[in-house]
């Protein structure tokens, strides 16, 4: 069943946070369980049910990119946990497939990179449902493009971090600030502004140097990262 635009029910979270947790290593190559079919919402207004996951559990369905919208140039394995550009610098915009979760780190690992272009990863979130998005419309860059459109946050990775091998996780708080940290160094503000009272799902373009990326496992990083997040003295990315 598809949620209408910006709206995740309230039985949905529910299962997120009371959900058994998964091992990293259980996750089928899928894009995980239907979304139930029951009709109920909160029975609060939105922006007093954000999707965070009380108690520092799992999320009850992996992170993976979402299988059908996505750039011209993208191509994804099997499992969708790798997607990989096949050619020129754009038209390589991926996203998740589900919303994240406050705090809940997307963790990307950097497969190929690739010379002679300049700029790399760009990386942020969008309110907007990728499923109702259709993929003739994606613009050839999520920066400037995408982003000048209502629903779509992200800003690019500084290209001195787009090594092949690096290990990228980002994440977005309750306060709307999006940090990022690269190889478990100390996580930085990447930018802030986004607002959290509806879900919202990751947006990665696989830009420029950076040719190929692979989704990671999550284990228990987003408990560390809201504790990290809010208290924090944040140094800012430079751009």
């Amino acid at each position: 069943m598809r949620h209408s635009e910006g709206v995740v029910t309230g039985e949905w979270r529910l299962r997120l946070a009371l959900g058994p947790a998964e091992h990293s290593g259980s996750f089928a190559d899928s894009i995980g369980g239907p979304f139930p079919t029951t009709s109920h919402r909160c029975h609060h207004k939105q922006k007093h049910c954000p999707p965070v996951l009380p108690g520092g559990g799992l999320p009850a369905t992996p992170l993976l990119f979402h299988p059908h919208t996505k750039g011209s140039q993208i191509l994804m394995d099997l499992s969708h946990k790798a997607v990989k550009r096949q050619a020129s610098f754009c038209n390589a915009i991926t996203f998740s497939n589900r919303p994240v979760l406050l705090y809940e780190q997307v963790r990307l690992k950097i497969t190929k990179k690739q010379c002679c272009w300049s700029g790399a990863l760009r990386l942020g979130f969008t309110s907007k449902d990728p499923s109702r998005i259709h993929p003739d419309s994606l613009p050839k860059y999520a920066c400037p493009d995408l982003v000048s459109q209502s629903g779509f946050w992200a800003k690019a990775l500084p290209e001195e971090f787009a090594n092949e091998g690096n290990i990228i996780a980002f994440w977005v708080d309750k306060k709307g600030r999006v940090f990022y940290r690269i190889n478990g160094s100390t996580a930085m503000l990447f930018f802030s502004g986004v607002p959290t009272a509806d879900p919202l799902w990751a947006l990665v373009d696989v830009y420029g140097l950076t040719r190929g990326v692979q989704l990671l496992a999550l284990g228990f990083f987003w408990k560390l990262e809201k504790r990290s997040s809010e208290e924090l003295q944040t140094q800012r990315v430079p751009g």
